[in-house]
Order: C-alpha cells, then structure tokens, then sequence
C-alpha cells in the first residue's frame, strides 16, 4: 500500500494533538505558546 492511500487514516487518532515523547510538550510550548482549552497549540498570540 502507498502512502498516499493512507491519507485518509490521518489525524483520526483522538489523542492526535497530545505530545508523545515527554519533552515534546516542552518543545511545543517553546515554538508555540501556551495550548488552547482544548490542548491544542494554535501557534498564534491572543
């Protein structure tokens, strides 16, 4: 199977936005700010 044909599997995951490795959610907050009240880094100042 090609990647391609796994596009639709993408961002299926509930937890998709949650960091994976124990810095990650460092890492992302250094890049991005803060998470919304969702969890999710927007990435924009507000």
């Amino acid at each position: 199977m090609s990647e391609i044909e796994h596009m639709g599997e993408v961002d299926r995951h509930p937890g998709v936005h949650r960091a994976t490795e124990a810095d990650e959610e460092q890492v992302l907050r250094g890049l991005y700010g803060e998470p919304d009240q969702y969890g999710v880094f927007q990435g924009v100042e507000g």
